[in-house]
């Protein structure tokens, strides 16, 4: 006997078949997205590699910038650049190689001076006197110094040589940056290059290793062009008896075809206080008929 299936029995088979397609095709579905998930972390980690190699390729590139703009290049001075302690000693090298020839084949330099000095109150500043006078200095670098007064005069009016008046109150030379004790005698740094006068200048600082009263602290320009030594300001290594807030800027110039260098000009400020005798003193004063000095004959 011919068997037929029942509509009930039709429609649980087909919902058999049904249900196994479902699982079939919905076990395909989730190894599809198990491999698409793998394959979105895979690209997530490159991409996020990719940058990482890229930020860390720029930092890279950054500090090779920085380290590149942080040494001069070679051969190349200009304003604003910066300073290693290698091109420091280089420079103050050259310098000292320059003019310690000049401390070694002369005693010093003689020069007229011409000088103003100004009497000040401390308290008011008001000018209380004024002071002209010119002498002779036979600046001998390593020994006391000699001079010889040519006129003095007080507010205009001739005046004798006293205990204060006239009296120019130098005794001992200062002590040299560049000669062959420089390094001895002082730390010496260049700081920075700037225009000074319209020229490029080495900008040196230096302190005193032991400071004494002949020492100079403060900076110090060198043109770059042919290390001529320019001006100087600052104040005395060790304050001497009597004296306060010593300011001092000096001009200097080569000579001689730039073999030495003398101040030709120069302008210095101090508070004195000896027994009860208070003053501000500025001091302005002009070198001139600048000669060198043989060691033979040192005047």
């Amino acid at each position: 006997m011919f068997y037929c299936p029942s509509t009930l029995e039709r429609e649980s088979k087909s919902e058999v078949r049904l249900t196994k397609e479902i699982r079939f095709f919905g076990g395909i579905m989730k190894k599809i997205v198990f491999i698409l998930l793998i394959l979105f972390s895979f690209f997530v980690f490159a991409e996020e590699a990719v940058e990482k190699t890229d930020t860390n390729t720029g930092a890279t590139e950054k500090k090779a910038a920085a380290e590149q703009k942080a040494a001069p290049e070679k051969g190349k001075v200009y304003e604003g650049m910066p300073i290693t302690p290698e091109f420091s000693k280089e420079v103050i090298d050259k310098i000292t190689a320059k003019y310690s020839k000049m401390y070694e084949s002369y005693a010093g330099v003689k020069n007229t001076r011409h000088v103003t000095v100004e009497y000040r109150d401390p308290k008011t500043d008001k000018l209380l006197e004024t002071e002209k006078y010119v002498y002779t200095r036979y600046d001998d670098w390593y020994k006391n110094l000699k001079y010889k007064l040519h006129s003095c005069e007080s507010d205009g009016k001739p005046r004798k040589p006293g205990v204060i008046a006239c009296d120019p109150h130098e005794s001992k030379p200062g002590i040299p940056h560049f000669d062959k004790n420089g390094e001895k005698e002082y730390i010496r740094e260049l700081v920075a290059v700037e225009k000074l006068n319209g020229r490029l200048a080495y900008k040196i600082k230096m302190t005193a290793r032991k400071p004494k009263g002949e020492h100079f602290v403060g900076h110090v320009w060198v043109a770059v062009d042919n290390l001529e030594y320019m001006q100087n300001e600052g104040k005395s290594g060790k304050k001497r008896m009597g004296e306060k807030n010593l300011y001092v800027k000096y001009q200097a110039k080569d000579f001689n075809n730039g073999q030495f260098f003398h101040f030709t000009s120069g302008y210095m400020r101090v508070e004195i206080s000896v027994m009860g005798y208070k003053r501000v003193l500025v001091y302005k004063f002009e070198n001139k008929d600048i000669e060198l000095m043989p060691k033979k004959d040192k005047k």
